[in-house]
């Protein structure tokens, strides 16, 4: 008899350094003002405030246009003007997806120009530096957590572009090239 307890003893004395190493690892939870343990939400990021108002668009087409329109106002210097040129220089299509707050959570781009690789950085750079956009509406969001969107960025030979959402017509061949 006592042999058993003995062996339970040490086994005992065995589990007492693991017990100890798994006791460290615990997590101590934020206390608020009344000492009771802080709420934390994880599925939304922190907004910095005050928001972006909500967006009145309808329908996504219309909160691209709104955006796009933003990109242009942000952008003055770096927009031409009227129908864009023919042959534009660059075409960069990139999908956006814009979360609940008005900020870009993801940007990929899907045709880049191989011979202007920096003009994909500016785009991007561009974006951001517009942040932060409208927020979607709920109709919008459709109990997702973002809204996603493709956008075409012409590019004319001096460097500027132009949205394709807010872009006329292309203009017709150039003068200096020689019709058939």
């Amino acid at each position: 008899m006592v042999a058993k307890v003995w062996g339970r003893g040490l086994a005992f004395q065995a589990l007492l350094p693991v017990l100890a190493i798994l006791s460290a690892c615990t997590t101590v939870l934020p206390l608020d003002s009344t000492g009771r343990i802080a709420k934390q939400f994880h599925s939304m990021p922190a907004a910095p405030l005050p928001l972006p108002p909500v967006s009145t668009a309808t329908s996504l087409a219309e909160y691209q246009h709104e955006v796009a329109g933003l990109l242009h106002a942000a952008n003055r210097g770096m927009v031409f003007e009227g129908p864009p040129p023919n042959p534009v220089r660059a075409v960069i299509v990139m999908r956006t997806e814009i979360d609940v707050l008005g900020e870009a959570r993801r940007f990929d781009l899907l045709r880049a120009p191989w011979h202007d690789p920096w003009l994909g950085t500016l785009v991007e750079q561009t974006m951001r530096n517009a942040e932060p956009f409208p927020r979607p509406s709920m109709k919008l969001l459709k109990g997702g957590s973002s809204v996603v969107f493709t956008e075409t960025w012409l590019f004319d030979y001096q460097g500027r572009f132009r949205l394709r959402s807010l872009s006329a017509a292309q203009a017709g061949p150039s003068e200096d090239e020689e019709r058939p």
